[in-house]
């Protein structure tokens, strides 16, 4: 019996595991056992965490793998060894595990900064416990005296800082009728400049309706109980300054080679997401990136330039980002590849021709646009409204409820497309 193990229990490793149980399914002659571990006994709903903590924000992993044969260890990824295939356990009974083959996706996390203070009265919605901290810190300063109490700092203007900081607004409005400074901070000249030109005059609107306070092109340098201090020196009285300030790749990316700088620590991978040097080795998720479109005119029977092709970084050729769009697609193809590699059979290239974002802008509604430009398709309450149906139902995975015939189709890929 061959052993498949998925590292990771975020979005790529749980839709890893569903797509690799669902082509097993697929072939009666594939015998392989499939094992997932994480460190969190929970799939957490992290594209929600602005919103604040909540058991609708997590879901239960052990169900649904029970339900689709999938064994599930709860335990921490000490090391990985891929020249032995072995994966080395900290906090398991177990100390080690080997496997046949691996899908790496171990997500990615909030990026630490060195300066002072950051770790002692920094907040962050990153995790489920951090947003925990922060949903007690806001409910701690609506009854503080403190004048520091009243101001609140996000740094980073970005997808998440914006998502943040508008709805922080709308949740103390909720919670209290006084007066709260919000600002946001980051070391561009433009809020949102990531996203382009096209979404910049939705932002800028809804940031004036908030009453949101800009520090731009600066950044922080110091973090104390009762003030930030800005690169401009500028000094903050404040108890709440939040951090969302971009994210970097886990850090078992260097087992399998030198993860990308350019990429925020990711590791490259081929189209069909195979790690290179390695053998049935895999990567899904916020750890490693991909093209989100093979070359149109790549040999296919030249298997060893393609992968050199599309391992090399072309600016021009749009690649994965740190988002669950993606990431649930790299799961759902890197489950299929591991298992059709085991079987002997072909597997396909990684593809995902459509691009979407949703930005929520707190009680301005949202702002739903396609493609890489990213143009406004929806805005304000209709913005909304695709919103919370990304928030509640097409990120979820299925109900372990559901019939094993029902969770397969969930990932499945049409037969047309099965071929290499």
């Amino acid at each position: 019996m061959k052993h498949l193990v998925i590292l990771g229990g975020g979005f790529a490793g749980l839709w890893a595991a569903m797509s690799a149980a669902g082509a097993r399914a697929d072939n009666n002659d594939v015998k392989v056992d499939i094992t997932l571990i994480s460190n969190d006994a929970h799939l957490v709903i992290r594209p929600r965490l602005y919103e604040g903590a909540g058991e609708d924000k997590r879901v239960p992993l052990k169900p649904l793998l029970d339900k689709i044969g999938v064994r599930f260890i709860q335990a921490t990824i000490g090391s990985i060894d891929p020249g032995d295939k072995q994966v080395f356990l900290s906090d398991y009974t177990i100390g080690k595990m080997s496997y046949d083959a691996v899908i790496l996706a171990t997500g990615s996390h909030l990026k630490r900064l060195n300066i002072p203070g950051v770790e002692q009265y920094g907040f962050s919605a990153d995790t489920y416990e951090d947003t925990e901290r922060l949903d007690h810190q806001l409910n701690r300063i609506v009854t503080a005296q403190e004048e520091a109490a009243k101001t609140l700092v996000v740094i980073g203007a970005g997808f998440t800082g914006l998502e943040l900081a508008t709805e922080l607004r709308s949740r103390l409005k909720k919670l209290s009728d006084k007066k709260f400074r919000i600002i946001l901070v980051d070391k561009e000249e433009i809020a949102g400049a990531e996203l382009g030109v096209n979404p910049k005059p939705y932002i800028d609107e809804a940031l004036r309706l908030h009453d949101i306070e800009l520090r731009l092109g600066t950044s922080i340098k110091e973090l104390t109980e009762n003030n930030a201090v800005l690169a401009n020196d500028e000094v903050i009285a404040t108890q709440t300054v939040v951090f969302a300030n971009g994210m970097e790749a886990n850090k078992l990316a260097s087992s399998f080679g030198d993860p990308d700088a350019e990429a925020q620590g990711r590791l490259a991978v081929a189209q069909d997401l195979s790690i290179s040097g390695y053998d049935n080795a895999y990567g899904a998720g916020d750890v490693v990136w991909a093209y989100t479109e093979p070359q149109p005119s790549s040999d296919k029977s030249n298997q060893t330039a393609s992968l050199t092709e599309n391992l090399t970084y072309d600016s021009d050729r749009p690649r994965t980002l740190f988002s669950c769009q993606h990431a649930i697609q790299l799961g759902r193809f890197a489950g299929y590849n591991a298992i059709r590699k085991l079987s002997g059979q072909p597997g396909k290239d990684y593809e995902q021709a459509f691009y979407a974002t949703c930005l929520d802008l707190g009680d301005w509604g949202a702002l739903f646009t396609t493609g890489w430009d990213r143009t406004a398709d929806k805005t304000g309450v209709a913005g909304k409204e695709m919103k919370k149906m990304i928030n509640t139902q097409w990120i979820y995975p299925p109900s372990p409820e559901l019939s094993l015939e029902e969770i397969h189709a969930f990932v499945a890929f049409e037969v047309e497309d099965t071929a290499a």
